[in-house]
């Protein structure tokens, strides 16, 4: 049973962290309102906004540019570690 809790822990961050990725790219795509992609680049936004906006409070955009993304990536792979280090 532990094996399993640890690869769906492992599952859920790296489908987080692939879904932040893909949101990292749609943000340096021009996608107009009415594109197919837009709706993608929406839900995208709308599932990792949540964990970027703290910490964009803490790290505001520099020069237009959105720094506070390291920072999730950053404190994700943290969480991930710790929590599987107490599974262990």
């Amino acid at each position: 049973m532990g094996s399993e809790l640890k690869y769906l822990i492992v599952l859920l961050f790296q489908i987080l962290q692939w879904t932040l990725l893909a949101r990292v790219i749609f943000s340096w795509i021009p996608v107009s309102p009415g594109d197919a992609l837009a709706g993608l680049k929406d839900m995208l936004v709308e599932i990792t906004e949540p964990l970027c906006a703290p910490f964009r409070a803490i790290l505001p955009p520099i020069g237009g540019i959105d720094f506070s993304i390291i920072l999730v990536f950053l404190c994700l792979d943290l969480f991930r570690g710790t929590v599987l280090s107490i599974l262990s």
